[in-house]
């Protein structure tokens, strides 16, 4: 009996002994600093007209302008939902993705335009109407049609710096898509690359994958980063992956797909993770902020540098709008100006 409880206590101080030894490590590699000590994190922000007009109410073009002309933003990712450029099959509509483009020709602003069928916002997917009455390869035709117009179309632009063709594809488990298909996304890598020499970027989300898959079909590989997420099991949950998490990753991609010229961070987390995937305006200002608060946004702006990436695009600036300018809370925009005007 008496060698029974030994061995128990021997356990015990062997796994208390673990667990101080991995807070030890966490916080060395917490405490890791990869920022680049030549130049600062390159900032810009992704933005929806799609998700601003329809989510939020907004005016979209006024949005815009008070990205480019207010914020003072330089790089922008813009977004093409199939559901809005191709409303009726056949017939494309570029009206208001060329309104942008010509905005940000003027005022010098490097755009990424994301292309294809899964698209940042929910539901990720952004099918038109039509499209569920094809058969599963009709509708690859009919999206490798629409990528080809779209890069016929848009090349034209100065401010054009960069295609994203679909948006973390490879993430089964999150959006109403089908299920990944890594032949069609190189058939629709391959396609651009045969109409336009600008660099294709593909992304993955940063949190719960190695981005080697990502990674093989790349020019650039975008990476998704989330500090604070909601979920069923854990209500609101904080990743506790440190700065030298992404940072060796990012080493290990570019190692075994040599092909990869940078590697960015596409989502840099500045809006709150919407609960059971609810509408942001559906929710009290206050249960927002306990969501995502300034502090979140000031600390994810200072854990990007420290992770060493060399540009990154920051998430919510439509939310920073809405705020703005229908609830008279400018906090979160007037922050954001401050890093675009020093």
């Amino acid at each position: 009996m008496r060698h029974g409880k030994k061995i128990g206590r021997s356990l015990v101080i062997i796994f208390i002994v673990l667990l101080f030894v991995l807070a030890f490590v966490w916080a060395i590699f917490n405490l890791l600093d990869f920022s680049s000590p030549l130049a600062s994190v390159e900032f810009g922000v992704t933005f929806s007209h799609k998700y601003a007009a329809e989510d939020l109410g907004l005016d979209w073009q006024q949005t815009y302008l008070a990205i480019l002309d207010d914020l003072g933003v330089k790089n922008v990712r813009l977004v093409a939902p199939w559901d809005w450029v191709e409303k009726e099959k056949d017939v494309y509509d570029f009206s208001a993705l060329d309104w942008m483009f010509e905005e940000a020709d003027k005022r010098g602003v490097g755009v990424i335009l994301a292309i294809g069928r899964r698209t940042p916002r929910w539901p990720e997917c952004h099918d038109p109407s039509w499209l569920p009455s094809l058969s599963s390869l009709e509708q690859d035709q009919k999206l490798l049609a629409l990528i080809e117009r779209s890069v016929s179309h848009f090349k034209k632009y100065q401010s054009l710096k960069m295609w994203q063709v679909e948006n973390e594809p490879f993430l089964s488990f999150f959006g109403e898509c089908p299920a990944p298909n890594s032949e069609l996304i190189a058939k629709e890598v391959k396609l651009v690359k045969l109409l336009d020499r600008r660099p294709v970027m593909v992304t993955d989300t940063g949190e719960l994958s190695d981005w080697q898959t990502a990674g093989s079909f790349a020019d650039v590989l975008g990476v998704t980063m989330y500090k604070i997420v909601w979920n069923d099991f854990t209500g609101l949950w904080r990743y506790p992956w440190p700065p030298a998490y992404y940072y060796f990753k990012a080493q290990n991609v570019k190692s075994h797909n040599p092909g990869i010229g940078q590697v960015i961070v596409s989502e840099l987390q500045a809006e709150p993770w919407n609960i059971n995937g609810e509408n942001i305006t559906h929710f009290k200002i206050k249960e927002q902020y306990h969501l995502f608060d300034l502090k979140d946004f000031q600390r994810n702006l200072t854990f990007v540098k420290k992770a060493g990436f060399p540009a990154a695009y920051l998430w919510g600036v439509e939310w920073w709008y809405w705020l703005k300018t229908e609830k008279d809370e400018p906090r979160f925009w007037n922050a954001a100006k401050a890093i675009w005007q020093k």
